[in-house]
């Protein structure tokens, strides 16, 4: 059956009927998640200009959309038919850091479409970025809507917005790395001000910032887990895997600030893990318990 529907849906597709092929290949689709498919599902959908479908569906297979150029492009042309700018421009400079040689004109139709949309979107931008400026006044779960929402900002709309949250002392400290981190995928190279997890100010170049978890004291925790757990209690082990990454977000882009000796913070975790109150620590150990208690307490708030 399944073969029978997806030659009805070619042949749609052939036929210019848009709307039916899109549907057809979603039935189809749903039952096998391949690139192939997904490729004919995004062509149709764009083609009935259901574009914003579309780029939900191109990113499921985002890596191999981002590496040809013809893939790269059907997916850029959905994106910006959306008017999702911000996320146009994060894949381009994905491919522009794997040394893509087709961005030319892709850089020069994201700035024509961001235009376009300056003058005929004007009060539909200036609604959003005004919702984005004041992303604080939403309780934490309510935030991930108007940074979703804040995707449809153009490049220069949303850094100038994202400047004022990066030091926000209101805004939650995980939305606040997510818009220094969304800088960051932008490759943009303007020094920013970002109020860090201790609540000071940091200047920092996005562009220049590591990926998170990539820098020396992050690698030495996840070296910590698999000693001291990985080869003996796999449960522990798995509940600190997950644990690591958000306290990693919170102390982005510099937690060794903070995490100043690595072995001790997963010992803490793991006391914390099991119910145990840590004794006779240290004055940097003692430290870095209380960092521990604070990053709990921020992660109470997100519900």
């Amino acid at each position: 059956m399944a073969k029978t529907t997806l030659s009805q849906a070619q042949a749609a597709l052939e036929a210019g009927k848009w709307s039916l092929a899109a549907s057809l290949f979603e039935t189809v689709y749903q039952t096998t998640q391949t690139l192939a498919l997904n490729l004919q599902l995004v062509t149709a959908l764009k083609a009935d200009q259901k574009y914003t479908l579309a780029s939900t569906y191109a990113a499921e297979f985002e890596a191999d959309y981002l590496a040809t150029a013809e893939r790269f492009n059907l997916y850029l042309a959905v994106l910006l038919a959306s008017h999702q700018f911000i996320k146009a421009r994060l894949i381009t400079e994905a491919c522009r850091q794997t040394s893509a040689n087709w961005l030319a004109e892709a850089d020069q139709q994201i700035a024509t479409a961001e235009q376009v949309a300056e003058q005929t979107m004007q009060q539909t931008l200036t609604t959003t970025m005004r919702q984005f400026y004041h992303l604080s006044d939403q309780p934490v779960a309510a935030q991930a809507e108007r940074l979703a929402a804040a995707q449809h900002l153009t490049y220069a709309k949303y850094l100038t917005a994202a400047k004022f949250l990066l030091v926000d002392p209101f805004l939650h400290q995980l939305s606040r790395v997510e818009v220094l981190y969304t800088l960051r995928g932008l490759g943009t190279t303007d020094a920013v001000q970002f109020l860090w997890f201790d609540q000071t100010e940091q200047t920092v170049v996005p562009a220049k910032l590591p990926v998170i978890g990539s820098d020396r004291i992050s690698q030495q925790l996840q070296r910590e887990i698999q000693q001291q757990a990985g080869q003996v209690d796999a449960t522990l082990a798995a509940g600190l895997q997950a644990e690591l990454p958000l306290q990693l977000m919170y102390l982005y882009p510099t937690p060794a600030k903070i995490v100043t000796d690595a072995k001790i913070w997963i010992n803490l975790l793991i006391a914390t893990q099991r119910g145990a109150i840590p004794r006779h620590l240290t004055v940097a150990g003692q430290k870095m318990a209380e960092n521990q208690v604070k990053i709990r307490e921020f992660n109470e708030n997100l519900v």
